[in-house]
């Protein structure tokens, strides 16, 4: 034991004079941390649409019905509106990124087609209460219905159809349009008279009360730092052992190979906490962050730095080019980083690759530190400690087999 204490305190010392290990260790962790939450934790985001109305009177204004409807997509708050010449060919102009087009003659649809709307409504309630009704009154009302209802279909009583475009790439593009068919709809109803809606929607979060996006994101960034300190970091430095040709002087010396590697694994795991105090404080002095880790929270914490740095140690054994090992390291890292719904939920990504996401350990550490420090409960974090712990006994394992020792000594 006084061996692995000495060596840990020698693997400290080297650690801090790495600046490449430094940084990626911890300013890529905490860039990460202020560029996502200063992005994602603001209250409401804002969306730009430039409207075109070409429904304009013989005074070159917009008619009354057309100006009602754009006011009505001014007063919603995400949105942010511009106004198009009705002129321009909006299909062929980067000048806005999203226009949403008022045809030409949208108000005297919307006119007639509110009328005949109210017609049905009408005749649907004389037909419920007919049996009420005594024969005057029965003929009094069908004789307003016919005469109402010849002048309807003298007009051209068909819907208008207002058009949103927006560019392929634009990955808003559905948020905004989901925004206008709400205001369409609410459009709708009140053109035909229909004040308050029957049915209404409010809006609420999930979760414990007084944390914010910055909170919910705070379980991601430190499995992040956890998975790039050892599955990127690691490979590197025992790579480098191996090039400078430390690792064969150790050979020379008492010291076992188990001794070697279980004190490379305490060292990472003794970081990934240093680490993760680092972040919250950060995020404490910056976003006003007041998440604090729970006993349970810091054992798999550590369960999963273990893990990390395990096969890390296991990828480091396989190259001796430093610069080859942390490309390796990237290739596992990167695509479990992004595959995992660390950043964005899965549920975007198609069925096989969220099926692939769910079964790497990063999926499980991320979600079993998101229910423990933010959510406040243990119901679904066992999976969490379960699969970390076989990857690190599994890549205890493979290091200890990989990691050429007796090959230097003969």
């Amino acid at each position: 034991m006084t061996r692995i204490v000495a060596l840990l305190i020698a693997l400290l010392k080297d650690w801090s004079r790495s600046r490449e290990t430094v940084f990626f260790v911890v300013l890529f962790p905490i860039i990460l941390l202020v560029i996502f939450s200063s992005v994602f934790a603001a209250s409401t985001p804002t969306f730009g649409i430039a409207v075109q109305n070409q429904d304009l009177g013989p005074d070159g204004e917009p008619t009354e019905l057309s100006a009602q409807f754009v006011e009505s997509i001014e007063g919603v708050d995400p949105l942010s509106v511009t106004h198009v010449n009705a002129s321009r060919n909006v299909t062929d102009s980067d000048d806005a990124r999203r226009v949403l087009v008022i045809p030409d003659g949208f108000g005297e649809h919307v006119r007639d087609q509110a009328g005949r709307a109210r017609m049905v409504i009408v005749r649907d309630t004389v037909t419920m209460v007919q049996g009420q009704l005594n024969d005057s009154q029965r003929q009094s009302i069908q004789s307003g219905l016919a005469a109402a209802g010849e002048r309807t279909n003298a007009t051209n009583a068909t819907g208008v159809t207002v058009q949103f475009y927006a560019p392929p790439d634009d990955e808003s593009a559905p948020v905004v349009r989901g925004i206008l068919a709400q205001v369409v709809a609410e459009f709708n109803q009140e053109a035909i008279g229909v004040e308050e809606p029957p049915v209404t929607m409010t809006t609420g979060t999930t979760g414990s009360a007084g944390l914010g996006a910055v909170e919910y994101y705070l379980p991601a960034f430190i499995a992040t730092l956890v998975l790039i300190n050892g599955v990127m970091t690691v490979p590197s430095m025992i790579a480098g052992f191996t090039d400078d040709g430390t690792l064969k002087r150790l050979v020379a010396t008492p010291l076992r190979k188990r001794d070697w590697i279980l004190a490379n694994v305490i060292q990472q795991s003794l970081l990934a906490l240093v680490l993760t105090g680092v972040m919250l404080v950060v995020a404490a002095v910056l976003f006003g962050v007041t998440v604090v880790p729970g006993p349970l929270s810091i054992a798999l914490l550590l369960i999963g730095a273990v893990g990390f740095s395990a096969l890390g140690m296991a990828l480091g054994s396989l190259l001796p080019d430093p610069d080859a090992a942390t490309s390796l390291g990237g290739i596992v890292a990167f695509p479990m980083m992004f595959l995992s719904g660390v950043f964005w939920e899965m549920d975007i990504m198609p069925e096989t690759l969220q099926t692939i996401g769910r079964l790497l350990p990063l999926y499980q550490f991320h979600r079993g530190l998101r229910r423990l420090m933010i959510v406040g409960t243990t119901d679904g974090v066992w999976p969490a400690f379960l699969s970390l712990g076989v990857l690190a006994v599994v890549f205890l394992a493979v290091a200890i087999r990989l990691t050429r020792w007796r090959d230097f000594a003969e």
